[in-house]
């Protein structure tokens, strides 16, 4: 999957703010119990300043039961006790605000639980870190325009991630390979012989890198750490993980047996004609049908043949008659890959099974289209409604998959195609890379399927 490697240094430095005091916080939290927790969260959701007894009563709890996690909460420096009531620090409760978000059920640890988390750090130091612009109106909107704006940028940074501890890039590696990007602390703790107290300092400087994060499942009257990538990215990769198509095994009904069968057609179309012109009626028809490799075709493909000769100049029709032009004779003294080629790069090339409108029938738009394939390059034969379900690239009026706020959370946005825009990227697989050998095509018990040909692997691989 996606590889961790050692090309650049980042300048993240822990000791810039009091980490140790952040660690000490994870380790308390990573010990508590659910009542611990629940205790927790009455006096985060309470008033500054609040009777001991009433947050007792609050959670159906005697006060004696609840002193020593009151005494325990007051080391960290979140409250003070006072005789019968205890004074929140607000500072202090801020940050447990972001750390307890951890424990709730429906807890995604996203782009919101980053930048609350980054509020810990002193905002001088984030610049540093980041080499983000010192002067930026809104450092978290600088950073994930530089580091997390769109897949492709973010798993890039992945790749050039570098940390002092190998044991870092091979905790992230795990979780990235792991078949729900989930793992366990305890699994990870006993993998790489981690004391506690090293693991959360592992994960704190995994959680700064954007890469990992902690979340909790309640398991009994405990908790369970699970160590996953931040939401949004774990959702992208997912939805990746989720669409990609199974390879065919069986055999497929071919359309033409031959990658290059429609080439070696309009090949055998045009020497019949340039040795006879030949009448576009039934009979004619007849006559193209019995040149090509395969009967009987289709009338509506010597269409598609005759049609294709006549736009690419290739042939003309001169009264009734199909006959060669004179580029004909060129074109058929080329080896087989650069008539698909030509074919392919032709200026007047076109798709010519649906009608598109103006904004789906520029080149750019249709090189952006093609590179749909990319996910199956190497897969074999897919079903084509499967192979659908995960195709994301950008063309027309959609820009690439882009991480956006969506209400209260973020997301990668991906393409939402419109049914013509779905029938374009159909034509283009069933007929325009196929026209050229780049895909064959055929089905498999009634349903399409198609594969990228040796030819379409060497030009897009």
């Amino acid at each position: 999957m996606l590889e961790l490697t050692q090309l650049k240094k980042n300048k993240i430095t822990l000791s810039d703010y009091n980490y140790r005091r952040d660690i000490e916080n994870r380790l308390l939290l990573a010990s508590f119990n659910t009542f611990e927790i629940a205790v927790l969260e009455e006096i985060l959701y309470s008033p500054i300043k609040v009777l001991i007894r009433k947050i007792a009563k609050n959670i159906d709890k005697a006060e004696e039961e609840v002193l020593p996690v009151l005494e325990k909460l007051s080391k960290t420096g979140l409250l003070a006790i006072e005789g019968d009531s205890i004074t929140v620090d607000k500072e202090t409760r801020k940050y447990f605000e972001t750390e307890i978000e951890k424990f709730e059920p429906d807890f995604c640890p996203g782009m919101e639980f980053l930048q609350n988390a980054l509020k810990k750090v002193p905002i001088h130091a984030l610049p540093i870190w980041y080499a983000i612009p010192r002067t930026s109106n809104n450092i978290f909107e600088s950073l994930v325009e530089k580091y997390l704006l769109t897949p492709q940028i973010f798993q890039r940074y992945l790749m050039e991630l570098t940390f002092g501890d190998p044991a870092l890039s091979a905790i992230a590696q795990d979780v990235l390979r792991s078949p729900d990007l989930t793992l366990t602390a305890s699994d990870v703790m006993k993998k790489y012989e981690l004391s506690r107290e090293k693991f959360e300092e592992n994960m704190l400087i995994l959680e700064l890198h954007f890469v990992c994060c902690l979340r909790y499942e309640q398991s009994g009257h405990g908790w369970e750490e699970k160590v996953t990538p931040f939401y949004e990215w774990r959702e992208y990769l997912t939805f990746l993980k989720t669409t990609t198509t199974e390879t065919i095994t069986a055999k497929i009904e071919r359309y033409r047996s031959h990658d290059f069968a429609f080439i070696e057609d309009m090949t055998a179309t045009l020497q019949l004609v340039k040795k006879q012109p030949t009448p576009l009626n039934p009979k004619g028809y007849a006559d193209i049908a019995a040149r090509l490799q395969e009967i009987p075709p289709s009338p509506q493909y010597i269409d598609q043949i005759v049609s294709k000769l006549q736009l690419l100049k290739l042939a003309e029709v001169v009264g009734d008659k199909l006959q060669a032009a004179q580029p004909a004779a060129e074109w058929l003294e080329m080896r087989v890959e650069n008539r698909a080629l030509y074919l392919y790069r032709h200026s007047l090339n076109k798709i010519q099974s649906i009608s598109l409108s103006p904004h789906l029938m520029s080149e750019k738009v249709i090189r952006d289209a093609e590179k749909a394939v990319m996910r199956i390059l190497h897969a074999g034969w897919v079903f084509y409604d499967e192979f659908d379900k995960g195709v994301i690239v950008p063309f027309g009026d959609h820009p690439a998959a882009t991480l956006k706020k969506c209400g209260k959370g973020w997301k990668y946005a991906l393409p939402q195609y419109t049914p013509e825009e779905r029938a374009f990227i159909h034509a283009i697989i069933f007929e325009w890379l196929f026209e050229a050998g780049i895909t064959a095509i055929g089905t498999y018990q009634g349903r399409p399927c198609f594969t990228v040909t040796a030819f379409g692997q060497s030009l897009f691989g």
